[in-house]
């Protein structure tokens, strides 16, 4: 699951952050650079997502946190605030993680199936342990509030650097912030839920 993720993750953000470098150097503004930035990510995530004929949850997240900044790009001229909005989004998307939990359909389990499942046989064997196991929906139960805790974390991390460093280094460093978490959390859950899946397989088998 974390080769598969960490790949979606660099492959969805590090090109923005090339764009607003690149911009930089070519002399134009904070605003404009952080303005052709979004528009970098909100395109190459939508091309995915045509291209795939799809758009699964983390492309769908990108494409708002990417949608929002064009938003705000347009309306707002402080370039601050257009950073802030990644915190706002990676709030709200805790909170869908949460409600998901209390929903009883854990997030973290469709994700590990998109990114972990080898092929279907894999997929469809890990459904029967679903059903049959509460060990292993508790698994996916925690790896999501894990998740949503991650983002919280995250988020709150990032509004005070926004206002304390420049804009040209809080560019790349909201985006490594991002990267990172995902990239710790990616490799726990991976971890996490093989050990889960041992476990569950073990007692399937014993009973």
């Amino acid at each position: 699951m974390n080769r598969s993720l960490i790949k979606v993750a660099l492959w969805d953000v590090l090109p923005p952050v090339a764009a607003y470098y690149a911009l930089r150097a070519l002399g134009v503004s904070e605003h404009f650079a952080l303005l052709g930035a979004s528009l970098t990510g909100f395109a190459r995530t939508a091309h995915v997502g045509i291209r795939e004929r799809r758009l699964d949850g983390f492309a769908a997240f990108m494409c708002l946190i990417f949608g929002l900044g064009l938003a705000l790009a347009f309306l707002t001229g402080d370039e601050r605030f257009m950073l802030a909005v990644k915190s706002v989004t990676t709030g709200v998307m805790a909170v869908v993680l949460v409600a998901t939990c209390v929903a009883r359909h854990p997030a973290a389990y469709g994700m590990a199936k998109r990114f972990g499942a080898d092929d279907a046989a894999t997929a469809a064997r890990w459904d029967v342990l679903y059903q049959a196991d509460p060990k292993f929906r508790r698994v996916y139960m925690v790896m999501t509030l894990t998740w949503a805790a991650a983002l919280v974390t995250e988020s709150v991390v990032r509004i005070p650097l926004i206002y304390l460093l420049p804009v040209d280094i809080m560019a790349g460093l909201s985006s490594a912030l991002l990267i990172g978490t995902l990239t710790l959390v990616a490799i726990w859950s991976a971890w996490y839920g093989r050990r889960g899946e041992q476990a569950a397989t073990a007692h399937h088998q014993a009973t």
